[in-house]
């Protein structure tokens, strides 16, 4: 009878002693400093395009603008960062972005050229990694979803008289309202004080479908590489 006593004290024992581990181990600890920030930025791209035949009755054939070549834009965007734990965060915000590509044809005594360039309104939302204090590395992907505002096309050229003219363009219809687009950033934040920092941010964007209505002849999706360079502000 002692012996079976003792046994049952001693599974009661243990039983107490792993439910306050449990216990323990269900407190989740706030996140010591955790902030928010507020930040603007600017953003200088190379941009070009993957432009494609489309397929079936819609296919065609490339032609003269398979040499058109990337243009260099800014794009432009505020947004709120968010710490999740110490190497997490969440980034979301509102850009005017914009890419573009351009074409130029030049002979002896005349030249053709063209611009075009996209811009939409994107909603980027992102998760990052970070590392550091006062001298922060981060990295981290998304997806930017993006509405189209408008196409503008710039034409230029030179007659065989040596004369020159242009024309401006700009159109919203015949082209995807809606697009997709992948983004992916490494870079670094560098603190100016106690709220104020400097992000000097390179980053990748691609866009997952094509800016062209179904029905084009071709598919057409933006690319840009560039970097991002802004301020931001504690809260």
């Amino acid at each position: 009878m002692v012996t079976l006593s003792y046994s049952l004290f001693a599974q009661l024992e243990i039983s107490k002693e792993n439910s306050e581990e449990e216990k323990d181990l269900m407190v989740i600890e706030p996140l010591p400093n955790a902030h928010s920030e507020v930040f603007i930025l600017a953003n200088w791209s190379k941009t070009t395009r993957e432009l494609i035949p489309n397929t079936g009755i819609f296919e065609g054939e490339l032609g003269e603008r398979a040499n058109e070549t990337g243009i260099d834009t800014w794009s432009f965007g505020i947004g709120i960062r968010n710490e999740i734990n110490r190497f997490l965060s969440w980034e979301g915000g509102l850009s005017l972005l914009k890419n573009g590509e351009e074409y130029l044809y030049k002979e002896l005594d005349s030249s053709y050229k063209y611009v075009n360039t996209y811009s939409y309104i994107g909603m980027p939302i992102k998760l990052l990694f970070t590392y550091g204090d006062k001298f922060k590395l981060i990295a981290g992907a998304g997806v930017v979803p993006q509405m189209f505002v408008g196409l503008k096309t710039k034409t230029s050229w030179t007659n065989s008289k040596n004369v020159n003219e242009s024309e401006e363009v700009k159109v919203k219809s015949g082209y995807n309202s809606f697009v997709v687009s992948g983004v992916f950033n490494l870079g670094g934040q560098v603190s100016l004080g106690q709220k104020l920092s400097l992000n000097i941010i390179p980053e990748y964007r691609l866009q997952l479908n094509s800016s062209f209505v179904s029905i084009d002849k071709f598919k057409h999706f933006g690319r840009s590489f560039g970097v991002n360079m802004g301020l931001s502000y504690k809260i």
